[in-house]
């Protein structure tokens, strides 16, 4: 908040009227990669019009589809395309593009872990998506430049 204003006089806040709420930011993951470089954001399934995150997910007994994450923030939402998710059962997650197995990144509070996927094209971890690979679990954590922006992200598997 400005102190003064143009012509120097002292800027007064006028107790009646209040200041507007700050707008809450709406986070989006629009750039998302495998190892390999191959991009994990698809117009296959989209949420609320921005384009999914999708990898192929692989159940303990081999079955496979496709597994498509909401890229929002704070939103939940996942479609699995060619597969029934169990509850609790841990999935690995693949590129649907080249089959690379997603590297694990750490290891999750359930007991899972949560792999990896990049911000960018050179698999830096220092610039990346943790996400739990446990069908229900929603913790995940976003690096940037090494550093916890946050965690409870919205696509949990």
């Amino acid at each position: 908040m400005k102190r003064f204003d143009k012509k120097g006089m002292l800027i007064v806040p006028n107790p009646v009227e209040k200041p507007e709420p700050d707008i809450e930011k709406v986070i989006v993951v629009n750039e998302l990669y495998c190892p390999d470089g191959h991009s994990l954001i698809s117009n296959r399934a989209t949420f609320n019009g921005y384009p999914g995150i999708l990898v192929t997910a692989v159940q303990g007994d081999g079955s496979k589809g496709l597994l498509a994450l909401s890229p929002i923030y704070g939103e939940k939402s996942r479609v699995a395309l060619g597969l029934d998710l169990v509850a609790g059962e841990r999935l690995e997650l693949h590129c649907p593009h080249c089959s690379m197995t997603l590297p694990v990144h750490s290891a999750c509070g359930c007991g899972a872990n949560l792999v990896t996927l990049f911000l960018g094209t050179e698999g830096d971890f220092t610039h990346c998506i943790g996400l739990c690979e446990r069908v229900d679990c929603v913790n995940a954590k976003v690096i940037s430049g090494g550093e916890l922006i946050t965690k409870a992200l919205s696509a949990g598997a």
